[in-house]
């Protein structure tokens, strides 16, 4: 299978990856790397070392997880320190490395961009998604909902990346955005148009990571409290399953043909594979699955065997629009 796919020109042996939140550390990496993922995505990474929220912050019940991490990382100073190592870790396996980065303003996620540059990764996923942050009480706003944050980010990024790309000697590696679901289809649309057009002029966006977990969901325990300690919290698992296809299936004909599409929720089996491959993925990422292993790097083994079994891997092509 080696270099059936691209995704976003960096060749992938098969579809499964682990999904941001599961690698943050050097080990991390060497187990991932070690395990059967087409690609090692480490973070989130934030300027900041950030502890994450407190508490209970994972959740798995029948047919759902919650999860209110909170983007826990070591920080900016951390990975510019480690993250080359960990790109040579990835490499030494033949996997690409990709890093997810989270801002709390542009200029976050411009510098955050040109450090994974810096260290060498493979892609780099802009996370405009993470619905589990709080500030003194204050949830913070998704950037992908906002058009024109989404649009200053993926501007100020390009420029990052293609300012300094001599002084690196090497090429400012291929840039994606992982968003929320989209209730509103026409916020959708606008939102891939905005990508699509940007993606036309040098070093726009190469994919789109969909989706990350549904925001501010509630389960409650016997006692009526909620099972996590933040209370509301992102919904993953076989739950989100439906929601993501759908969000892929529209992705894919709404976005062109030199975007790519990464599909993310509930992907739990080969068959899950199969069915995010058919609505338009060109590959996918997967978190509960491991979480719910007990963070086992077997799990994506797993997950590629059953897609093999079920024909995937005879079956690798260019993602259907239909």
């Amino acid at each position: 299978m080696t270099g059936q796919l691209l995704l976003a020109g960096v060749a992938l042996d098969h579809p499964v990856m682990n999904a941001a939140g599961t690698c943050k550390t050097p080990q991390d990496v060497v187990a991932l790397a070690r395990s059967s993922v087409a690609a090692v995505v480490v973070g989130s990474i934030t300027r900041d070392s950030r502890a994450g929220n407190s508490g209970e912050v994972y959740w798995s019940g029948d047919g759902c997880s919650l999860n209110a991490l909170g983007l826990p990382n070591r920080g900016a100073n951390y990975y510019r320190e480690q993250l080359p190592a960990m790109v040579e870790a990835a490499h030494a396996h033949g996997k690409p490395l990709v890093v997810s980065v989270a801002g709390f303003a542009v200029d976050e996620y411009a510098e955050l961009a040109e450090l994974a540059a810096a260290a060498g990764a493979d892609l780099v996923e802009l996370n405009l998604a993470c619905p589990n942050v709080w500030d003194g009480g204050t949830q913070k706003r998704i950037a992908c909902f906002d058009p024109g944050q989404t649009d200053a980010i993926c501007a100020a990024v390009e420029g990052a990346l293609a300012a300094p790309a001599s002084g690196r000697g090497r090429p400012a590696p291929p840039y994606g955005v992982k968003i929320s679901p989209f209730s509103d289809p026409q916020a959708l649309a606008e939102l891939a148009a905005l990508l699509g057009g940007r993606s036309r002029g040098l070093g726009g966006p190469r994919f789109v990571t969909a989706v990350n977990t549904f925001p501010n969901a509630l389960v409650l325990d016997d006692r009526l409290r909620p099972v996590l300690d933040v209370g509301l919290a992102g919904l993953s698992g076989a739950a989100l399953r439906p929601v993501g296809l759908g969000q892929v299936r529209q992705l894919r004909r709404l976005l062109p043909g030199q975007v790519d599409v990464v599909g993310v929720g509930g992907v739990l089996t080969g068959r899950d594979v199969v069915d995010y491959l058919a609505a338009g993925a060109l590959a996918v990422q997967s978190a509960t699955a491991f979480w719910n292993r007990g963070e086992d790097p077997t799990v994506f083994g797993d997950i590629l065997s059953g897609w093999i079994d079920a024909g995937g891997a005879g079956e690798t092509a260019a993602p259907s629009a239909v």
